[in-house]
Formats: C-alpha cells, structure tokens, sequence
C-alpha cells in the first residue's frame, strides 16, 4: 500500500519460520540502484513511519486482518507514505532498464 516491499525472515529465538520475527530489506539490490548510507538512512524513516501507521490503525481498527485492511485502505497517512516513496525511489536508476 506504500510501496515498501519486505520479505520475512526467521531470526534467532524464532519458533519456525512459519511466524517469522524478522525482515530483509533488500540492500544490495539498493546499492545496485546507487544508494548510499544517507539513503538507507531515510529508508528507515520510511519503515519507521508504517510501524507507527500500522500501529494507529490496528489500536484503532482491531488486530483482524479484514478491519485492519480496511483501515489501511484510503488511509491519508499510507497515501502520503506512499507519495514520498514513490519520490524517493524515483532518484535511483532500475539496473537492466532504460530511461
């Protein structure tokens, strides 16, 4: 919904993968694209930012999937989120694509 994509991952004291407590963020396909530590820096503002989102809308939504996607849906906060990924990730050239 805010265009950060994560993949999951299981970390030490985790009990399986099946609920894993930890993600990957991708960063060498980040510094492929010409990323620096700055930019990492303002990546972590962004995954900051959809904690507390998603923190907000679950206190205010409840813990089930359905209510919680329906809170994220429209939500101003997730659309600003998503409009200043967007801007950012617009500043990095995709390997493998021409302009």
């Amino acid at each position: 919904m805010c265009h950060i994509t994560l993949n999951k991952t299981a970390i030490f004291g985790d009990n399986g993968a099946i609920s894993p407590g930890g993600v990957r963020i991708g960063t060498p396909a980040m510094t492929s694209r010409g990323c620096l530590e700055s930019d990492f820096e303002t990546m972590a503002d962004f995954l900051y930012r959809a904690a507390q989102i998603t923190s907000a809308v679950k206190r205010d939504h409840g813990k089930l999937q359905k209510e919680f996607l329906k809170g994220l849906h429209n939500n101003k906060d997730i659309i600003d989120l998503r409009n200043r990924v967007e801007a950012f990730a617009a500043q990095f050239a995709m390997p493998g694509f021409d302009d």
